[in-house]
Parts: structure tokens; C-alpha cells; sequence
């Protein structure tokens, strides 16, 4: 029996969508000439800290962000120059990575297992405290 779904407005309610603050553009990182490029730009950070945007794409597939590659991976962040407690998390479904990070230099390397071979992605910036930090990082597959 096929099962039908509606969704119905409900009158006098209304919903908004959270604002995007995301600097990251549709066509940053779309092809590999873009990999190992960062850049800085005015605005999302707070106080000491600066905002990092970046983007894992691959060079193993004819899409560069084919999700097989970029999609729900693992990440480290460090900040090489005062050390510390890395910063771990998992890109997004679109490869991305949004955090907020101290100022200083910072190392990023996402690694997972491809049957006997390790994929990574590397890629060291600076983060500026006040500002986003919008960065391209290449998985490279062997």
C-alpha cells in the first residue's frame, strides 16, 4: 500500500533558515589548481581566535569532491607553534570543516584507510585573530 505524506503549512507560523555565514564560495576548491591555497579575509572571529573554513578535496577521482574521498572523514587540527591538545573533529558530507581556532600557525591532516593504503590531506595556515581563514586541502590516495 503506497503511503502518502503531506506537509502542511501551519498559518500564522513562520520559520527562518539561520543566516550563512560561510565566506567559503561555490567555486573555491573546485579543481586541484585550488589545492594547498588559504587565504584570509575580514570578519568571523572573536577576540583571540579566528574563524578556519576549509575544504577537502581529492585528486583520485574525476570530481574533486567526490564524497567517497571527502565526505566523513577524520581530522586533526594543531597549532604548531605553542603545541597542545589537537583539535579533532570529522569533515562534513561536503568535505568541509568549520571551527574556531587561537591565532597562530595551524597544521591540518585528515587520514582514513583505503584497504592497505592510507588517504591524506595536509595543509598548514596561519589564523588571524578577527578573521576567517578560507583553505583548500588535497586527499591524495596512493
Amino acid at each position: 500500500m503506497p503511503l502518502l505524506l503531506l506537509l502542511l503549512a501551519c498559518p500564522g507560523t513562520s520559520s527562518s533558515a539561520a543566516a550563512d555565514t560561510s565566506v567559503l564560495s561555490d567555486s573555491f576548491c573546485t579543481s586541484l589548481s585550488d589545492g594547498g591555497r588559504w587565504s584570509t579575509t575580514g570578519g568571523g572571529g572573536s577576540g583571540a581566535s579566528g574563524a578556519l573554513q576549509l575544504r577537502v578535496i581529492t585528486n583520485d577521482s574525476v570530481d574533486p569532491r567526490d564524497p567517497l574521498y571527502v565526505a566523513f572523514k577524520d581530522y586533526t587540527l594543531e597549532n604548531t607553534e605553542t603545541g597542545g591538545i589537537q583539535t579533532t573533529g570529522t569533515t562534513s558530507g561536503d568535505g568541509l570543516v568549520d571551527e574556531l581556532l587561537g591565532q597562530g600557525p595551524w597544521r591540518f591532516r585528515a587520514a582514513y584507510a583505503r584497504g592497505s593504503a592510507t588517504c591524506t590531506a595536509e595543509l598548514t595556515f596561519d589564523i588571524t585573530a578577527g578573521d576567517t581563514t578560507v583553505a583548500c586541502a588535497v586527499m591524495t590516495c596512493p
